[in-house]
């Protein structure tokens, strides 16, 4: 940046200590410091700035040579498929038949379900297998002839508890 060397700062620094004064020298020095401190931001912002425009246009560039790469490309094999210059109507004409001729799409039919065996409990309730397609695939055929889950039986023991009359004070 700018050749200055250590003997020109001390000369700098000891002219202001006596323009200045001891007294101000540390609050001036502060701001200076603040001064080139916000100095050195706004040149870093302008050289980014100019670095990013410099990528855009180096991008736009190459991106109007791929851009005219194809068309040339396009227009080779349009030459070399359609040897007799076409005019311009008959391109709108040929894509206004492909819309067209365009078959629509015949709607899904869904397919029955197979039937699910049902115990005389579920036939009272209306069964989710039949109205919701997802739980077909994970329903589980229900085997009358098998017995279903008793329920646990839990019994709690109150001979432990003693009775809060019977209790002796501690001490």
């Amino acid at each position: 940046m700018f050749d200055i060397s250590f003997s020109e700062l001390l000369v700098i620094a000891l002219v202001a200590l006596v323009v200045i004064g001891p007294e101000k020298l540390p609050k001036v020095a502060r701001t200076a410091g603040a001064f080139f401190g916000r100095l050195q931001r706004f040149v870093t912002q302008v050289k980014d700035e100019v670095n990013r425009e410099t990528r855009f246009a180096e991008l736009q560039t190459l991106q109007q040579e791929v851009q005219s790469g194809l068309r040339q490309g396009y227009d080779e094999i349009e030459q070399s498929i359609l040897p007799d210059p076409v005019p311009e109507a008959v391109p709108a004409i040929i894509e206004a038949e492909v819309v067209a001729v365009k078959k629509p799409r015949k709607p899904r039919v869904r397919k029955a379900a197979p039937p699910v065996a049902e115990s005389a409990a579920q036939a009272d309730e209306p069964s989710l297998v039949h109205t919701d397609p997802q739980a077909q695939l994970f329903a589980v055929p229900v085997d009358e002839n098998k017995k279903g889950r008793r329920a646990r039986k839990t019994v709690k023991k109150d001979d432990d508890v003693v009775p809060a009359a019977e209790q002796k004070p501690l001490a």
